[in-house]
């Protein structure tokens, strides 16, 4: 029996060495790395069928994805999950990674301890199928950026460009270095450039095992056979443990692989050596076809045809038999007594590492440092998309023409007083309607990425919330600046500046408060299409019965009018009618006609109190935005980490 040393033996001097990055490469530590899994079954909660057909009210159902899996993984081994849809494969690579949702029991150990979060955290990389990255950035830049990250916070500059143009080396990047990732209409790297960037992106912390979940999803057969030459040889070269999943191997990839494990129905089929697949169920009296690609038949000989009750009968039954050969098997034998045997043996550093372990995270990076750090990301990233960043500025200022021309300089006559009271409510509804509609579009790409960064433990919600704030500010206030500074002086508003710097001020909360609300609702429903419905339905039904502009909501009944207290565009209202009708002269038209001698004599037959309660009205729109804000941040706690799996 090959002899292992623990992660619980490493001496105290070398776990303090970790909290600097000099050590950080583990240069020192003990090469030697065993990942364990022993009889793990995993059980997940799931409801038939949508809310709406009263799913919500049906009792759960409680589904076995796992049954009682045991592998045995050491360093420089390169080990492929294989199984057809639904088998596992993909759970099994959550459960050792500490991400499953659902129920688990089992153990699963790394170097004879029983793995934790924390431990998973610093010693493994996971590589999900989806590649998460952001259009607009370099190779290079976006390396960087998950350096800054990722690395401890006392990495110099100097330390963290030389890790990038290490890892861009290591996984065949540098005829790519400076070329853009792309992604929708932005031309940019191919597929498996970008599965490449994804991968060296965890390769920044070092791992001692890195997890990829179908890594050749989506690539064509020569690209997948290069990205599994480029794994074979970090395994083999760097004594990493390379554990993945993959659906249908090509031949020549297979050969590639030191182990192999089979999966279906959550069982495990076969686990052992590649190179003895073959024979394995040749004694069980499956041969393999010659000419036949190994994995393609033993996939299939381990799945079940539902295409007829008579045909899934007899697939079930056979692997029920080849489940019960493999776990009578001396192959199984063997991997659940290596892994008793490693489990048995003495671990003397095991309360020193508990103790030590917060010290020496990977993303034991400073909160400032990470805030600053997404705060220049999001902000390169949308200043090199043309597009993105003119919307972001000038699609308030679309409306200015319309306003303009439709109204014109409004004059102080009695028409002038609907005339106003149409451009302030024009004025509270179209800034944050152009603020959600931007959210919506730029949003979804960040928050993906945040699920997959949170998932590593990079940072918190709420520095990448705090961060978008910060991103989006300057170019709110550019966009109200300039809305505001042609649409007031235009139409002839209150022409004293203290006027246009409230009307200011409060389209510019306006035009935060759409754009927050729209992100808290993308923080619920990970469907942008579903918060674009749900913002639209939430901001034109405040700004209808709360503003006070189209019906006087003193004159509502009484649900409208106690939920208009709770809705920022009735303080919003209230100000922007205050600030402009307040000491307005107004002229009388033809004698006998009804007239309003001023906008004092407005204000109140519709907002009686709204010139005293200004200050009161200004402090209620602050804090709906920010307690807007701060809900943001609740939600996106509550909601957690959707599983991207």
């Amino acid at each position: 029996m090959e002899t292992t040393t623990s992660a619980l033996d490493i001496p105290v001097n070398y776990i303090l060495g970790r909290c600097t990055f000099g050590n950080w490469d583990d240069d020192d530590e003990p090469t030697t790395t065993t990942l364990s899994v022993l009889n793990v079954c995993y059980v997940v909660k799931e409801r038939v069928g949508p809310w709406w057909k009263g799913a919500c009210l049906r009792r759960i159902r409680h589904k076995l994805v796992l049954r009682d899996a045991c592998m045995h993984l050491k360093s420089g081994q390169l080990t492929a999950v294989l199984g057809g849809s639904g088998s596992g494969k993909t759970s099994l690579l959550d459960c050792i990674a500490q991400r499953a949702d659902g129920t688990v029991s089992g153990k699963v150990y790394f170097n004879n301890m029983e793995c934790t979060p924390d431990i998973a955290q610093i010693y493994m990389s996971y590589v999900m199928q989806a590649d998460r990255l952001l259009p607009n950035l370099t190779v290079r830049e976006t390396l960087r950026y998950s350096a800054q990250l990722r690395l401890p916070g006392n990495a110099s500059n100097f330390d963290i460009e030389e890790k990038v143009s290490k890892v861009i080396i290591e996984m065949g990047l540098r005829h790519v270095a400076e070329s853009r990732i792309g992604g929708g209409i932005v031309r940019g790297i191919s597929g498996g450039e970008k599965r490449r960037v994804t991968i060296a992106i965890q390769l920044l912390q070092n791992p001692k095992i890195l997890l990829l979940d179908e890594p050749t999803s989506g690539l064509d057969s020569f690209t997948a056979r290069s990205l599994i030459a480029s794994l074979q040889t970090l395994a083999h070269q760097s004594g990493k443990i390379v554990l993945l999943t993959i659906h249908q191997p090509r031949s020549e990839i297979f050969k590639m692989f030191d182990k192999v494990a089979l999966l279906s129905r959550g069982q495990m089929v076969y686990f052992g050596e590649a190179s003895q697949m073959v024979a394995y169920f040749s004694q069980l009296n499956y041969r393999c076809p010659t000419y036949t690609n190994p994995a393609d038949y033993f996939i299939d000989l381990a799945s079940v045809d539902r295409r007829d009750n008579e045909r899934q009968g007899e697939t079930e039954e056979r692997l029920r038999v080849l489940v019960e050969a493999y776990g009578n098997s001396m192959l199984h034998k063997d991997v659940v007594y290596e892994i008793i045997e490693d489990t048995m043996k003495p671990s003397t550093g095991r309360q020193i590492l508990a103790q030590k372990i917060n010290h020496f995270r990977p993303q034991n990076s400073s909160f400032f440092r990470s805030l600053f750090t997404l705060l220049r990301r999001m902000t390169l990233n949308v200043f090199r998309d043309r597009t993105s960043y003119l919307s972001r500025m000038f699609l308030l200022s679309l409306f200015v023409p319309f306003i303009c021309i439709f109204l014109g300089h409004l004059g102080t006559n009695q028409t002038s007083v609907q005339d106003r009271i149409g451009l302030l409510y024009q004025s509270s509804q179209v800034p944050a309607f152009v603020a959600a509609l931007n959210a919506i579009g730029l949003f979804p790409v960040l928050r993906d990425l945040y699920y997959r960064e949170c998932r590593d433990g990079l940072y918190s919600a709420t520095t990448f919330l705090l961060a978008y704030l910060l991103h989006i500010l300057p170019f709110t206030i550019f966009s109200t600046a300039t809305f505001c500074s042609v649409v007031y002086w235009v139409t002839g508003l209150q022409p004293q500046s203290e006027n246009f710097l409230h009307y200011s001020a409060i389209i510019l909360f306006l035009h935060l408060f759409g754009e927050i609300m729209s992100v808290l609702l993308m923080g619920a429903f990970m469907n942008p299409a579903l918060a674009t419905s749900n913002a639209s339905i939430i901001l034109s039904a405040s700004g209808l019965m709360a503003s006070g502009f189209l019906r006087n909501v003193e004159k509502m009944i009484p649900i409208f009018q106690w939920a208009a207290w709770g809705n920022i565009f009735k303080y919003a209202g209230e100000i922007l009618a205050a600030n402009e009708f307040h000491n307005l002269q107004l002229t009388c038209g033809i004698n006998g006609t009804f007239c309003l001698p001023n906008g004092d004599s407005y204000l109140k037959l519709v907002y009686p109190d709204a010139v005293e309660n200004m200050t009161r009205n200004f402090w209620a729109v602050t804090g709906f935005t920010s307690a807007t804000f701060l809900c943001v941040i609740v939600v996106f706690k509550i909601r957690g980490i959707p599983n991207l799996s």
